[in-house]
């Protein structure tokens, strides 16, 4: 689990598997609760094929945390992954991962286009969030300004994966824990700072009709944000791109039925020419 102070003074960790010399997948995770460690299971069946890159994007995991919400938009995250990879001499990869990292991935691409071979985008949400979740936000917050940051991650897990996904992750206590002490490296002023970021944002689809390369999105029918007619939405944006809807699957289908979802990956992964085709 190597890290790296960058050029622009972030300290930035990650995970890396694969192998050294093949082709470069960066996967990042989700926001709020998640980190890198919540990614590395979606790639396993590539790790003889691909080099893969797991960030712990600033504000999670190990890597660095800000008090100031302009700290953490997407320009800043994007600049942290770019310097990085410049730093490992990786000119051009597969951008992808779930929801805040596929909404990354899909700004990278958007913005960055040579450094983005192709984008896979699990629930990426290139819009402003719904009504709903801005009212979740303003009920939830005192949890995080009263330091309550293992009742917020309850909550949240709640929010994006039903009672059945907390229940799932309660049932291992040491990963629970893990995950709980995780938000803990944040002061209060930090957590809050990331988190009213996340419900301050605003829809940038019509970026999305910039990109060129590949894309797969991938969407969880029961996905209450995006909807699945939003990610329909970002497909239809996308010059060719693909969509692949998980019936009954919820924001993280990589994990609800991570089978199906890396039989889509690995098939456009083939179809791109990243996999060699057996």
């Amino acid at each position: 689990m190597p890290e790296l102070t960058l050029a622009n003074g972030v300290r930035l960790h990650w995970r890396e598997a694969g192998i050294a010399d093949g082709p470069c997948i960066v996967w990042v995770h989700g926001g709020s609760v998640e980190d890198s460690s919540m990614m590395v299971a979606d790639l396993e069946p590539f790790f003889d094929r691909v080099r893969a890159l797991f960030p712990d994007t600033r504000g999670h995991g190990l890597s660095s945390r800000f008090e100031r919400v302009e700290d953490y938009t997407y320009p800043r995250k994007a600049d942290d992954v770019l310097l990085w990879l410049d730093a490992l001499g990786v000119r051009e990869a597969v951008f992808g991962g779930a929801s805040m990292g596929a909404a990354l991935s899909l700004w990278i691409a958007s913005h960055v286009p040579a450094r983005v071979r192709a984008v896979i985008s699990i629930s990426g949400p290139p819009f402003e969030p719904p009504a709903s979740d801005q009212r979740w936000w303003t009920e939830h917050r005192p949890l995080v300004a009263a330091g309550r940051f293992d009742a917020y991650f309850d909550a949240n897990v709640r929010l994006r994966m039903g009672e059945d996904g907390l229940a799932r992750i309660r049932a291992r206590p040491e990963r629970y824990g893990e995950l709980v002490e995780g938000l803990r490296r944040h002061s209060t002023a930090s957590l809050l700072a990331l988190l009213d970021e996340t419900y301050a944002r605003t829809t940038w689809l019509d970026d999305c009709a910039r990109i060129r390369c590949p894309v797969l999105v991938i969407s969880g029918s029961k996905d209450h944000f995006p909807t699945e007619a939003m990610s329909r939405q970002v497909a239809q944006t996308i010059p060719g791109a693909r969509l692949h809807v998980v019936q009954g699957g919820p924001h993280f289908p990589n994990r609800t039925h991570r089978g199906e979802v890396q039989t889509a990956i690995g098939a456009f992964l083939t179809d791109i020419g990243v996999l060699g085709r057996s």
